[in-house]
């Protein structure tokens, strides 16, 4: 027997013997895993210990949404797109929850929008607002977010939006980075026996499916259900299940907001594709207009309304802007004094950043 043959056999044996130490990895055999059903923390629509995504334009209701899902689940009552059936079946009991948001104030936003929505139990609901400066040392990813969630306990978190609760200077559009972290909000989920529904953003751009989810498709990716929230008209919303790993795609639900209420309409066979291309094509205008406005978002969900050029040029065009018309666009900006722009860092360190004025 020669020397490479001997070390093959000797490298063989060593990785044998790892994996049958329990110290030394976490790996099974098929025949160890334990089969289990998939439960349900609100029925074909939202998987337990799972993350699912909601997102939409600004103005489509998904605080409202989000805030309706808190007050169900904080209470064991029916939330306003479940039917009764499926309700009564569950038999939901009360349960933490934990609700994060770096742009809304808790005492003057928030809880007066989760009251607005219905039965709530105020005690199971445990909050990190805008005006809470621990808030922006919760990231996902961080000891902080696991500690939070191991010593509440909480059967839901709600991270709105996820844009805020990256570490710094993350790039949305690095598929790598984005896969790690939303691997690992999904590992936390199942280890802390809890479930993350994260609020984004859509597309700007002319599209449907899984490229309507702004900034990152590896948000799409990672999310086992998948909500798409956008307009009709000035009063009818719908929300879109446009992604079920575990069930059937659910209907599109309609609703509206009354008084700061959402009330139930209906369900139709329509999907976000129906509706956004019919109201991309009525309402595409001036490209400089789109994209102004389409910056101030991104610049408003990031940490003191700031990033950096490069990152900012990177998320414009991942959502089928031209450079030609993003860098336009930025020049009308400044000169209307809605941005601000300084160099920081030095050599190649040296990167311009973005600041939106308030």
């Amino acid at each position: 027997m020669n020397e490479k043959e001997l070390e093959h056999i000797q490298n063989k044996n060593n990785v044998g013997d790892l994996l049958k130490n329990d110290n030394h990895t976490p790996i099974k055999t098929l025949n160890e895993v334990i089969e289990k059903p998939t439960e349900w923390l609100i029925t074909n629509y939202i998987p337990k210990n799972e993350v699912t995504i909601l997102c939409g334009d600004g103005g489509v209701g998904k605080g409202f949404v989000a805030s309706a899902i808190v007050g169900a689940i904080s209470s064991g009552s029916q939330v306003f797109f479940e039917s009764e059936e499926e309700y009564l079946k569950q038999n939901r009991k009360p349960q933490k929850v934990l609700f994060m948001s770096s742009e809304e104030d808790i005492s003057k936003v928030t809880k007066r929008k989760m009251l607005k929505q219905g039965t709530l139990i105020q005690k199971n609901i445990y909050v990190l607002g805008a005006e809470n400066e621990y808030t922006y040392k919760v990231k996902i990813g961080s000891k902080e977010l696991e500690k939070i969630i191991h010593d509440i306990k909480p059967q839901l978190v709600i991270i709105d939006p996820i844009q805020a609760f990256l570490p710094p200077n993350t790039n949305m559009s690095d598929k790598t980075t984005m896969r790690d972290y939303m691997g690992g909000l999904k590992a936390l989920a199942t280890k802390e026996d809890t479930t993350f529904i994260v609020l984004g953003h859509t597309n700007k751009r002319e599209s449907f499916g899984r490229q309507r989810v702004g900034d990152s498709a590896e948000i799409w990716d990672a999310s086992r259900s998948v909500f798409i929230l956008g307009k009709i008209d000035d009063t009818t919303r719908y929300m879109s299940q446009e992604k079920n790993n575990l069930a059937k795609i659910q209907p599109t639900i309609l609703y509206e907001i009354f008084d700061g209420q959402i009330i139930f309409k209906g369900i139709t066979d329509k999907k976000d594709k129906d509706f956004s291309n019919t109201n991309f094509s009525k309402s595409r205008g001036n490209p400089i207009d789109e994209i102004t406005s389409f910056i101030k978002q991104v610049l408003k969900e990031n940490e003191n309304n700031q990033i950096t050029n490069k990152e900012l040029k990177e998320i414009i065009e991942s959502n089928g802007y031209s450079s030609r018309t993003f860098e336009r666009a930025k020049k009308q900006m400044k000169e209307n004094n809605e941005i601000t722009t300084k160099t920081v860092g030095k050599g190649k360190e040296r990167e311009m950043m973005i600041n939106l004025n308030k």
